[in-house]
């Protein structure tokens, strides 16, 4: 990631300290090296670690400045052999950097230039001869960015919090967003931030700003439905296999590269592909795997399973012992420094394994996320089984997850089937709570219930659901891929692990994976007792065939190693929570009374432990935007000027 911010339609010099106050922001986006580039009423501006100005990431170039166009790029660009060679044909040469390989796409294919470049990426063009913007954010969300109006004019970010300093909305909170934070319902968020007037540009979108006209369009979607006649599922395998190889080994940097790797089958399945890709072209780029032990009897104790597939690969692994690793640490001041209410509970978590990363000589690190997403499912399958009338199907998937109990398993059954209305009507004659979709979360029960009312949160959260699609199972992958909340999810913990000193790569979320796996039957992802059918089958031969076995239960949760963090901090974090009057009391979020009953009983419901988490750290934000405003505003003056007078 790099710190970006661009601003067209309005002047800077007359902002100054706005302006400063922004890019005050964006220091812990970067800091080592930064570029400001003005031109009557534009700017962009990029502040960079220095251990990204090597090929491996984005590159010594911050801003590129030609006579036509003026780029500014978040960009870890993958495959370029390809890229390079389309834009020879077109006779158009281009620099070693992600910014040149973006200007001379856009030259060679104008707004469709994202069709051709594969990577993570947040970038914004300035056409000059125009006085046109165009930017584009990948389809899985890697990188973030913000837009807002300022004046009569435009403003992106890699910073929400940098927006909202530059156009004086950083105390215009959405009371909306944070309220679906603070009762669990983050879907209900959208393309929101908690600044009024500053929105997320979604993943796979681009926002083009002309002539005073913003569009914001997608120009990736998800197919709708797989392929009628896809080829057998031996030779989709074998292709999985392939673009698996090429997704990883294209993100590859030179030297040591590491796998944060679970006993799963999705971080596993990178490794296995890039192992085996390396060895059969003798490259020298090494891949070490990282992985989190936990104590026997523990949930999420799989070292077995880990050491089986390092074995295979005659690998060592740099191992983290779960119980070092803190979990709530200092949450009071990490939420007091975010941009935003904290995103995600397993920060310090996926912190500990960038330091795990960086002890073994490395700055780039893969992961396995994508794979719940593109080759799980759930036990929906059933409701599929049912409509399309496959009552042989049905009864072996209930046989095969009768340990999972018979009521829940036809409650998945039925539910896709029952209308809103009956579950509305019902809710209205008990008074109780009732799930409209099986995939629905109840608020926190110390959300004002006129709250809920008023802002429709709940109508908002299954708003995000697919509905009506080819079939249930297929329905809820693009659920899972599409919500909002995970391109924020992500942009947050790849700042996060900035900090750290490192880049974390996902190449099943690479577009052709994502693709390719859409396009294949949902009976490849669940079917019975089984899961991850096709991921697993493309891994016979380089994965142990015990470990590629079904296996009784899902191994590898942390729900126990969090809930003995829970246990260690949460008595402190909620006497802190308690010591000063609730912001979100008097915001008219919660009903005090609730939330204190709430924390008396949180030892016996892990369900209200997570959601007095998320009100903790909407709490905790809030307390501290005072401070940070005035914080920034002293230091943005400074800042600016320093910047200006470079």
């Amino acid at each position: 990631m790099s710190g970006l911010l661009a601003t067209f339609g309005t002047d800077t010099d007359r902002h100054t300290a706005p302006f400063g106050a922004a890019l005050s922001r964006l220091a812990r986006l970067g800091g080592d090296h930064e570029q400001l580039w003005r031109e009557e009423d534009s700017a962009l501006f990029v502040t960079r670690k220095a251990w990204q100005l090597t090929p491996d990431f984005s590159g010594p170039v911050l801003v590129l400045e030609d006579r036509e166009l003026v780029v500014a790029a978040d960009a870890s660009l993958y495959g370029t052999h390809d890229l390079r060679a389309a834009l020879r044909a077109r006779g158009l040469a281009s620099g070693d950097s992600p910014s040149h390989l973006i200007a001379a796409a856009y030259r060679a294919w104008g707004d469709d230039l994202v069709e051709h470049v594969n990577g993570d990426y947040a970038f914004v063009i300035w056409d000059r001869a125009r006085r046109r913007v165009l930017a584009a954010r990948e389809q899985a969300g890697q990188r973030p960015m913000y837009w807002a109006r300022w004046g009569s004019g435009l403003a992106l970010s890699s910073s929400s919090r940098s927006l909202a300093e530059l156009t004086g909305r950083s105390t215009q909170l959405r009371m909306d967003y944070l309220g679906g934070l603070c009762a669990g319902l983050v879907w209900s968020a959208g393309t929101a931030t908690a600044f009024e007037g500053v929105e997320v540009l979604p993943p796979g979108n681009r926002l083009v700003w002309e002539g005073g006209k913003l569009r914001v369009e997608p120009f990736w979607a998800p197919r709708e439905a797989p392929d009628e006649r896809p080829i057998p599922r031996e030779e989709a395998a074998e292709e999985l296999l392939r673009l698996l190889e090429v997704a990883t080994v294209e993100r590859l940097g030179s030297g040591t590269n590491t796998v944060w790797m679970s006993g799963g089958w999705d971080s596993t399945a990178i490794f296995a592909a890039g192992q085996n890709r390396l060895r059969r072209e003798g490259r020298s780029e090494r891949l070490v795997p990282v992985s989190i032990a936990y104590p026997q009897g523990d949930p999420g104790y799989e070292d077995p399973l880990v050491q089986m597939v390092a074995d295979r690969w005659e690998a060592e692994v740099n191992w983290i012992q779960s119980e070092e690793i803190p979990l709530f640490d200092d949450l009071v001041g990490r939420a007091e420094s975010s941009d935003e209410p904290p995103a995600h509970m397993y920060e310090l978590w996926n912190r500990a394994l960038a330091k795990g990363t960086r002890a073994c000589g490395s700055r780039i690190a893969f992961d396995g996320n994508g794979g719940d997403q593109l080759f799980g499912g759930s036990d929906v399958v059933l409701a599929d089984h049912l409509r399309r009338g496959e009552l042989r199907a049905f009864v072996r998937h209930i046989r095969a997850k009768r340990r999972h109990g018979i009521p829940r398993l036809l409650s998945f059954a039925a539910m896709p089937f029952i209308p809103p209305w009956m579950y509305r009507a019902a809710e209205k004659v008990t008074g109780k709570f009732y799930r409209w979709h099986y995939m629905e979360r109840r608020a926190a029960p110390w959300i004002r219930p006129d709250f809920l009312r008023h802002y429709r949160l709940r109508e908002r959260d299954l708003a995000t659901l697919r509905t009506g699609g080819s079939s249930f199972a297929h329905d809820e992958t693009l659920s899972l891929l599409t919500m909002p909340v995970i391109g924020w999810n992500c942009g947050y913990i790849r700042g996060a692990l900035l900090q750290e000193g490192v880049e974390a790569r996902s190449p099943l979320v690479d577009r052709r994976v994502v693709e390719f796996a859409l396009s294949r039957p949902v009976s490849e992802r669940s079917c019975g007792a089984e899961t991850k059918i096709l991921l697993r089958a493309s891994m016979k031969g380089l994965l142990p065939r015990q470990f590629l076995a079904p296996r009784p239960f899902r191994s590898g949760t942390t729900v126990g190693y969090s809930r003995r963090r829970m246990h260690e901090s949460y008595p402190e974090l909620l006497e802190q929570l308690f010591s000063e009057p609730l912001r979100v009391a008097e915001l008219g979020i919660i009903d005090p009374a609730q939330l204190r009953h709430a924390a008396e009983t949180w030892t016996t419901d892990n369900w209200v432990r997570v959601n007095l988490f998320s009100t903790m750290r909407v709490e905790f934000w809030l307390r501290g935007l005072d401070r940070r405003s005035a914080h920034a505003d002293a230091f943005g003056d400074s800042a600016v000027a320093a910047t200006l007078s470079a």
